[in-house]
């Protein structure tokens, strides 16, 4: 089911920096480096109103990405888009050791926490209840009559008692006696 996460205050600031970076863009200067500038920081903001560490970390390789791409197009020269990979490839690297540093601080640890599942409870296993038949105390199972025929007669055996166990009565074999042989008588 689709789960709808809270506004920050953050993802509102990271709105209005946008539409400022914009403003700035059509009327101060070059507009593509201040546009790719205005949305690292944007990205970086944005991410961090999720208050996951992987947003987080999301937001940090949009933001060397458009900061890459704002240098290039201040310096004119393309091949510096390799710096920028090799930039993106090392944060890969060192995803880890950012990810640890961003769950240990204030706010994104405590929000890690309250995001993650509950731990499940497993109750103990009890095993199913006997039924009236199986002799709950106070309950008699109706008696049959059982019939059976003998030289030509009909005969009515005698109830029989039904023996009242609470567990089911087992018979083990019984061990036999080391029986002697008696000994052998020798011819002479």
């Amino acid at each position: 089911m689709y789960r709808r996460r809270p506004r920050t205050m953050l993802s509102g600031i990271s709105g209005g920096i946008f539409l400022i970076g914009l403003a700035i863009a059509f009327f101060v200067g070059p507009f593509l480096p201040i546009l790719f500038i205005t949305l690292a920081f944007t990205s970086l903001i944005g991410s961090a109103s999720s208050l996951r560490p992987n947003g987080l970390y999301g937001g940090l390789q949009g933001f060397v990405w458009l900061m890459g791409l704002a240098l290039c197009f201040v310096i004119g020269f393309w091949p510096w888009i390799l710096v920028v990979c090799g930039v993106s490839i090392i944060l890969g690297a060192l995803r880890a050791p950012i990810m640890a540093t961003i769950m240990g601080m204030g706010i994104f640890g405590l929000a890690s926490l309250s995001n993650q599942q509950p731990p499940q409870t497993y109750q103990p296993y009890q095993p199913p209840q006997p039924t009236y038949q199986q002799g709950y105390p106070g309950y008699t199972p109706p008696q049959t009559q059982e019939t059976y025929q003998e030289g030509g007669q009909q005969y009515q055996q005698p109830p029989q008692p039904q023996p009242q166990y609470e567990q089911p009565q087992v018979q083990y074999p019984q061990e036999m006696p080391p029986q002697q042989i008696p000994p052998q008588q020798t011819q002479q």
